[in-house]
């Protein structure tokens, strides 16, 4: 998914959120932003980047700039300390279920109920039982693009599956997806995890802190972009990539970096994802704010 228009003034405003995070000066934080703008005025087409490349462009920037390493960490740590409190919640609905096809969608849309739940808010912490609601509502809800029968009947051909990873605090929910795929389908899984801090995604610290490491094997991309480029991946990952019989891919990062590199993945990908860009909603043919599961096969 190339960069489009409107990916400018998201980009910018992305810019002035890690530069508040990353530092307390405004000064800092103004030359921040003002690099930014300094390097979007020099990009020729904007389509010459995916949204996923313009925004860990920001984030380096940001860390260069700064010296904060890891501006998102309070908002992580609280994100998994809050989603393992929640989580519960969704074990029970799953226990309550009466087939694993019930379950396994719940499941499904767990992980992405996982992803919309605001664990901090500027200037105001929800309560537990207020979090607990709006996961209630999420988990009550559909999905517009519903290929969840598919994922089952990959997953039950699948040797090895890729699972790549998107968020902190959601990675607890996929953990409970994880645990009922690998309970129920004879693979072998490997979740995928940043190696380095952007934005709010998953690391290693993160997959240790809610236990991820405990019940699967855990690596990394062997960088931190937002989303997939091969280009900067290790060899391990790249290896693991192309064992793989089938890839589930989290978030709008992975859904609108992965098309890109179509040449390099020979698996089918499952991309699962809850629509809150525009872009990403008009690539998909939905409206915002709808639950997706998409399966896309790979290139032979």
């Amino acid at each position: 998914m190339r960069g489009r228009l409107l990916c400018i003034p998201c980009t910018v405003r992305t810019a002035y959120d890690v530069a508040r995070r990353s530092s307390m000066n405004d000064n800092v934080r103004f030359e921040v932003v003002m690099e930014v703008l300094r390097w979007l005025s020099s990009v020729k087409r904007i389509s010459d980047y995916t949204p996923a490349e313009l925004h860990t462009r920001v984030c380096r920037i940001a860390r260069e700039i700064t010296g904060n390493k890891d501006p998102f960490k309070d908002v992580k740590d609280l994100s998994n300390e809050v989603a393992m409190k929640v989580v519960s919640l969704l074990n029970r609905r799953i226990e309550e279920t009466k087939s694993f096809r019930c379950a396994f969608r719940l499941a499904v849309l767990g992980t992405i109920c996982g992803n919309t739940l605001d664990f901090e808010v500027e200037g105001y912490k929800p309560s537990l039982q207020d979090l607990e609601k709006i996961l209630l509502r999420c988990l009550n809800g559909s999905f517009y693009i519903d290929e969840i029968d598919v994922l089952m009947k990959l997953l039950s051909r699948s040797r090895k599956v890729m699972y790549l990873l998107d968020n902190a605090g959601e990675i607890v929910f996929d953990k409970v997806l994880i645990e009922l795929i690998l309970k129920h389908f004879s693979v072998e899984l490997w979740a995928i995890v940043k190696e380095g801090p952007v934005l709010n995604d998953a690391t290693m610290i993160d997959a240790v802190q809610v236990g991820l490491t405990d019940i699967v094997n855990v690596t990394t991309t062997g960088n931190d972009h937002i989303g997939l480029n091969m280009e900067e991946t290790s060899d391990n990952f790249r290896l693991l990539l192309k064992e793989a019989d089938l890839i589930i891919a989290k978030g709008q990062g992975y859904f609108e970096s992965i098309p890109e590199v179509k040449c390099s993945i020979s698996a089918p990908v499952c991309y699962i994802l809850r629509t809150k860009c525009r872009l990403v909603a008009e690539a998909l043919g939905a409206p915002l704010q709808e639950n997706i599961v998409k399966i896309e096969i790979g290139e032979e």
